[in-house]
């Protein structure tokens, strides 16, 4: 039976904390989940329980996130690759494999590029590595309307955000995923609030390299009607890595791992376990780096804003 190890670590003088599922085999492989907006390391749910069959699993409140320190804006995606590292030191993980979503995955990125060594594979799930244009006025207005107090808009709009997709678009579960995001947001205590705040601003100025290129197996994978972290978007991303795959989930959005936990989680598990991904009925078709087209310049035009 599967049971918790809880580790603090203080890189730079900000605490983070981690949260190791243990798997019953100790020869079992960690993953590590990077989460998004307010996501805590013990709130994964039923995707995390998919994972746990398999692997041990790593969840992590880096500073800025859950029960860590609220971390300045000032300072960038750099230091909590750091502070991640230090963290997954001081719980004995040195290699690992590493799921970013959303917010996350900036910092699942870069950890990539600057500890290679230590990453087996590494997945990116609605990628939010640096704010597109068309939502930046949008995410600025929720920091507008957290520092007036005006939280029922402020939770309208964040759970509008992250749920935008088509109009009639068929997304599993999305009522409900809207209903728990907008209560998140809603009732944010004033910790979270400073948090939430910096985290925002933090990746307003973000602008992150594609270089160096990750040398790690990368999966980029979000929902089909995903309009935050849009598909086109998301390809741009895996047209980087030299060893990317590229899928949509059926019948999600941004939210794929709330609207379809156990899919998403298959996905994962298969992805780290190097097992083949193609003709999965959950998923549409996968592309792979070799086959996917150059750049837009997407990257570059967005990351520069």
């Amino acid at each position: 039976m599967a049971f918790e190890e809880f580790v603090v670590s203080g890189y730079g003088g900000y605490k983070s904390e981690g949260r190791t599922l243990r798997h019953r085999d100790p020869a079992s492989e960690t993953i590590v989940l990077i989460g998004g907006a307010l996501q805590r390391k013990t709130a994964w749910g039923r995707f995390e329980a998919v994972l746990a069959e398999k692997f041990h699993v790593f969840t992590v409140d880096l500073p800025g996130w859950g029960d860590a320190d609220t971390l300045p804006a000032s300072y960038g995606v750099d230091f909590l690759a750091a502070a991640l590292h230090d963290l997954l030191g001081a719980a004995g993980h040195r290699q690992v494999h590493v799921l970013g979503a959303s917010y996350g995955s900036g910092i699942a990125y870069r950890y990539a590029q600057s500890y290679p060594q230590g990453v087996r594979s590494i997945a990116l799930a609605g990628p939010l590595l640096w704010v597109p244009d068309g939502i930046r006025e949008d995410l600025r207005r929720t920091v507008d309307l957290l520092d007036g107090e005006r939280m029922e808009e402020f939770a309208e709009l964040s759970a509008d955000i992250i749920l935008h997709s088509r109009p009639g678009a068929r997304v599993n579960r999305q009522s409900a995923v809207r209903r728990i995001l907008h209560s998140l947001f809603r009732d944010i205590d004033d910790a979270d609030r400073a948090k939430y705040r910096n985290n925002t601003l933090r990746l307003l100025q973000q602008a992150p390299s594609p270089q160096p290129a990750i040398a790690a197996p990368v999966l980029v994978a979000t929902g089909e009607h995903d309009l935050f972290t849009p598909p086109d978007l998301c390809r741009e991303i895996a047209s980087t890595c030299p060893d990317a795959r590229f899928t949509l989930v059926h019948d999600a959005d941004h939210a794929m791992h709330l609207e379809l936990p156990k899919q998403a989680g298959d996905l994962l598990t298969r992805f780290a376990a190097g097992e083949s991904l193609d003709g999965l009925a959950y998923c549409h078709p996968v592309e792979y780096s070799d086959a996917l087209p150059p750049g837009s310049g997407m990257w570059e035009a967005d990351a520069r804003r």
